[in-house]
């Protein structure tokens, strides 16, 4: 018996200060002095000191025993209470206010042995308060606003990245990432001028749009590559999601999505393009060089567009919205120790279902997935697969005496592996090997007895194989070398049939004949080749140098000596912090793409590639933390150009090669000149920006300059972006010179047979303007949490005050009171007001 009480006291007095507490004194202390005081017991408290701060007192000697009881009834009269989490006991707020609060975990790992890493620095738009260390690699934000947050995760010695995470009331979100080892120094810098980066959270961007994602931007059809239509040098009508890029045509800008330039990736494409396929939600932001881009990049004479998908940190995150444009589905995920990840979305249009039928039904659809995983520590493999499949019927004139109709099916797959190895701290590489197909039948006639009777019938296919390895290796912070190839194999078939005979007015046009027939055919193939070098040197403390050469080859355009050298350099040199300088010079060429042969307009031959030479000089200044200026200045002197084919008087005609007005334009050289200021503020409620153009584009045709269908003498660009609590509201304006025109006149002549008859003669091409263009769109949009999700309901307003902007002429011939002939015309005009509303649920 005696030895069982020994027992019973020896286990009583070895149980750890949860069950015995010594009552002593606390009232009058601080609240810090006695939680570190259990926390030296080894009790799991944490807690931030901007709730515990130093001032804080014991206002009264508590009464309970237990340990947890004590804290609690220390806490109380302060507003504070305690919450588990994690096995830790968190110090939290406790009053009506916490109702709106949630809890972020950030876990940081090493990618290579996924050991937690030390010195984490983390930092978020919104801004978070000062989070917690609870261990190695571990920080807890114990109150954190129920949002949105872009979090940017680094730590000493590893790349920092960026992640999307919400946060929901009462809930606590969880974000793992993995880092890899920081790159060179000179790994980060981009040298090159003209480069502009527009993201879904941008203000880390070097030209920004406002701190706003690309769907919060008032752009027709909520489409990533329209938010291109607001940078400096882009011009663009606002009916096709295509622009041009100082001064070059809309097929001269590539189009890169994770790591893959994509083969013409839009919806309606023969109808002006109307949108893109790739879906807003579905990538992370885009990237936008306007010239001057380094050799990575080749095969283009004016831009490039970067996109990547997103990489999302939830294990499961779902999106579904329904607006006037497309019905869309999105789904995308990690594992649970992050070494896989995965995207799917689908998007339908609505148009069909909006549009009056007799207009008729245009019909499309788009699917992306990605679906990546970490083989290794230090190998990344992700499979990528873009469908888009268009059934398009437009009908511009249902009246049975002047019917005009047309449908186009087109079906678009790509596909494409990338292989990411990290060879040893200074050497990686990237592998891609692609595979594309594509297919498009477009059918279409028009029955006007008083303007023109023709039909078409137009089948293209096209396949692409293809493989491209990118190579970097730096020696040291001060070095970075790269290196890279491509091949592709490419086989085209075209069979075209196009026939038209005009009446009235565009019988008479000069140097027109009167009737159309065309029947063509063509099966071009062969392999295309590209080889660069490009070599960054940091040469000073504040200074870097780029040299780099291209060489590109394609051999189904049978040329002999087809193969092109281009030579580029950049230098950016930093006057003082938040000051820098940028100077590029390179030469550029785009060949004729396998599926450009203009077939339609009875060419059946390939032409050489393009040349152009691009000199950029530029200033970047930040004023202080929110502002910024960036002048730039830019020379592109074009040369072996390939003749191209426009209408002069509507370029929104259905069958547009089946027309009066068309006339081949051959020049032997171009050139585009222009200053481009741009004035940014970023701000997380307010946020605006500013650019203004002055440029000219010209071609040089039978030794005069004309100026470009699109050449635009001043352009204004203007934007505002405004966040308060879940409202947003955001303007875009853009009004820019009007764009060159052609006049026509009736001139009276002499027939075959000696009597007077009027023909029908245009002026020199492109030496009027239209009148100016002004444009005003918007968009508010606002959010509600659901505690499971959110759903965001909007209204989006194209060319808010309905301005009639002149695209096109329609010309007729008419006969006046007196027996005279004379020219009557009406106008056509770009985009009308188009309001748009919907939504997106996210849970």
């Amino acid at each position: 018996m005696r030895s069982l009480l020994f027992l019973i006291l020896l286990t009583v007095c070895s149980l750890p200060v949860a069950a015995q507490v010594q009552r002593e004194a606390y009232e009058g202390r601080t609240v810090v002095s006695v939680i570190e005081e259990f926390r030296s017991q080894e009790w799991p408290f944490a807690y931030s000191t901007n709730l515990v701060s130093d001032d804080l007192l014991v206002i009264a000697e508590p009464q309970g025993s237990e340990t947890l009881e004590i804290v609690r009834e220390i806490l109380d009269p302060h507003g504070l209470t305690l919450r588990s989490e994690e096995g830790l006991w968190l110090i939290v707020r406790n009053d009506t206010a916490a109702a709106r609060l949630g809890s972020l975990l950030i876990i940081v790992r090493d990618r290579r042995d996924y050991m937690p890493l030390d010195d984490l620095e983390i930092s978020a738009l919104p801004e978070l308060d000062p989070g917690i260390l609870l261990t190695q690699g571990i920080q807890q934000f114990p109150e954190v606003t129920a949002d949105t947050y872009r979090v940017r995760i680094g730590a000493a010695g590893y790349q920092a990245v960026e992640r999307e995470v919400r946060v929901r009331p009462g809930r606590n979100a969880e974000l793992k990432v993995d880092l890899d080892p920081a790159r060179r120094e000179i790994e980060n810098i981009t040298v090159s001028a003209s480069r502009y980066e527009i993201s879904r959270d941008i203000s880390t961007s070097r030209f920004d749009l406002g701190q706003r994602s690309i769907e919060t931007l008032p752009d027709f059809g909520d489409d990533p590559l329209r938010a291109t239509h607001r940078l400096p040098g882009a011009a663009a009508s606002g009916a096709s999601a295509r622009s041009h890029f100082r001064g070059g045509e809309e097929a001269e800008t590539g189009i890169i999505l994770n790591g893959q330039r994509l083969f013409d990736p839009f919806h309606v494409r023969d109808y002006q393009n109307i949108f893109s396929t790739v879906d807003s939600r579905a990538i992370d932001g885009v990237e936008v060089y306007t010239g001057g881009f380094p050799v990575q990049y080749g095969d283009r004479l004016s831009g490039v567009v970067l996109m990547e998908s997103r990489e999302l940190t939830r294990p499961r995150h779902t999106e579904v919205g329904l607006s006037v444009f497309n019905t869309s589905f999105l789904t995308a995920g990690r594992n649970a120790g992050g070494t896989t990840d995965w995207l799917f979305s689908a998007r339908r249009g609505n148009l069909d279902l909006v549009i009056d039928k007799k207009l008729g039904q245009p019909r499309y659809y788009d699917v992306f997935g990605k679906f990546s995983t970490w083989l290794t520590p230090d190998t990344r493999l992700s499979i990528n697969v873009l469908f888009a499949d268009d059934q398009i019927v437009i009908v511009t004139e249902s009246d049975p005496d002047e019917i005009e109709m047309a449908t186009s099916q087109t079906r678009n797959a790509q596909w494409w592996l990338v292989l990411e190895n990290r060879w040893s701290d200074t050497l990686s590489s990237s592998t891609v090997l692609s595979f594309s197909s594509f297919s498009n039948r477009r059918i279409g006639f028009t029955e006007d007895m008083e303007k023109v009777v023709s039909d078409v019938s137009d089948d293209r296919d096209v396949d692409q194989v293809g493989i491209r390895q990118d190579w970097s290796m730096h020696g040291s912070d001060s070095h970075l070398l790269q290196w890279g190839f491509s091949l592709e194999h490419n086989k085209a078939r075209y069979a075209y049939r196009g026939n038209a005979e005009f009446f009235g007015l565009r019988a008479i046009f000069e140097n027109v004949p009167t009737t159309i027939n065309r029947d063509l055919t063509a099966a071009p193939s062969g392999p295309s080749y590209a080889l660069y070098v490009s070599d960054k040197w940091k040469v000073a403390a504040r200074t870097i140098l780029q040299f780099g050469l291209r060489w590109d080859d394609q051999t189904y355009t049978e040329f002999p000596s087809g193969s092109q050298l281009s030579p580029r350099f950049s230098v950016l040199h930093a006057l003082r912090p938040g000051t820098e300088l940028r100077f590029s010079w390179g030469r550029y060429y785009q060949s004729q793409g396998i599926h450009e042969l203009q077939i339609e307009d009875g060419v059946t031959d390939f032409f050489p590639a393009q040349q152009a030479d691009h000199i950029i000089a530029g200033i970047n200044q930040k004023l202080g933390a929110h502002h910024s200026v960036r002048l730039e200045i830019f020379q592109k002197d074009m040369s072996d150009l390939r003749p191209r084919f426009e209408n002069l008087y509507d370029p929104l005609a259905l069958i547009p090669e089946l027309q009066a007005d068309r006339v081949r334009i051959a020049p032997t050289g171009a050139l585009a000149r222009g200053v481009e200021l741009s004035i940014t503020r970023t701000g997380q409620a307010l946020s605006w920006w500013a650019s203004y153009s002055l440029a000219k584009v010209t071609d040089t045709v039978d030794g005069i300059e004309v100026p470009r269908s699109w050449d635009q003498r001043h352009a204004l660009q203007l934007g505002l972006a405004w966040q308060v609590n879940n409202w947003d509201l955001s303007l875009a304006a853009h009004i820019r010179s009007g764009w060159p025109t052609t006049s026509l006149a009736l001139e009276e002549t002499i027939d075959p047979g000696g009597e007077p008859e009027f023909i029908a003669v245009p002026g020199p091409r492109n030496a009027e303007q239209l009148a100016y263009f002004a444009s005003l769109d918007a968009r508010i949009s606002r959010k509600f949490d659901l505690g499971s999700g959110t759903i965001s309901v909007f209204l989006e307003v194209s060319n808010l005050l309905d301005r009639n902007n002149v695209c096109c002429f329609d010309y007729d011939l008419e006969t006046g009171d007196n027996g005279e002939e004379f020219l009557e015309y009406s106008l056509d005009y770009w985009l009308p007001l188009l309001p748009a509303i919907g939504f997106l649920w996210e849970f």
